[in-house]
């Protein structure tokens, strides 16, 4: 579930500048900036409208779903990387083929979430387009509001080799179309919107073969 936006950052959320921009895997001590981070780049998402539909206090409830989603997750194999500034992070897991990116599957996501029926079935809906051989899903991408332009752009593009170092292909999905373009310009193949029914956003599903790179680390 990606997105890149470009409101106002929240006031305890300022965007250090930094001379040159680097990736880093981020520790978790700092998974709450991280789920301030994406709750701020996520306010508008469609799914995140649908799913917390009172605008005056979605930043708050977008918040606190990621905070306790990262806890939650920690324990298993998944990946944060960020900006070295941290005005942008990607969350990834590594998914062996037949399985969920969910310990478990979906039913066994944090209470938050499965308390919220209707996002439970949306997500189990979602599983079933999974590939079924082993590939990175890349989960969440979110960049501060008041990230330089390209931000969100630079650290994917990072991460992206490092999984095509590993052979990896990378799975996703996005229900904003304003972000295929993006997509396209990282070498995603975009596949065909899918809508689960008229009261549910459609995603687009978006899969990233592993590209073949030189011996200094760039695509051929």
């Amino acid at each position: 579930m990606h997105d890149e936006k470009s409101e106002r950052a929240p006031d305890n959320l300022i965007v250090r500048p930094t001379p040159a921009q680097s990736m880093e895997r981020v520790d978790p001590s700092e998974l709450d900036i991280v789920a301030r981070v994406l709750a701020a780049a996520y306010t508008n998402d469609p799914i995140h409208i649908w799913a917390m539909p009172k605008a005056a206090t979605r930043l708050a409830d977008a918040t606190l779903f990621f905070t306790f989603y990262l806890r939650w997750m920690r324990k298993f194999s998944w990946d944060v990387f960020a900006t070295s500034d941290r005005s942008a992070v990607v969350v990834t897991s590594l998914v062996r083929q037949g399985n969920s990116a969910y310990p478990d599957g979906v039913r066994h996501l944090p209470p938050l979430l499965r308390t919220m029926s209707p996002v439970n079935d949306y997500f189990e809906w979602i599983e079933t387009f999974r590939p079924k051989i082993d590939h990175v899903h890349s989960e969440f991408l979110g960049a501060l509001p008041g990230a330089p332009r390209g931000t969100g752009f630079f650290l994917l593009a990072n991460v992206l080799k490092v999984f095509d170092r590993q052979g990896l292909p990378v799975w996703t999905w996005s229900s904003n179309r304003l972000n295929l373009p993006f997509y396209r310009r990282l070498g995603f193949e975009i596949g065909e919107e899918l809508r689960r029914d008229e009261n549910t956003p459609p995603v687009t599903i978006i899969w990233h073969p592993p590209a073949l790179l030189s011996d200094e680390g760039e695509s051929l």
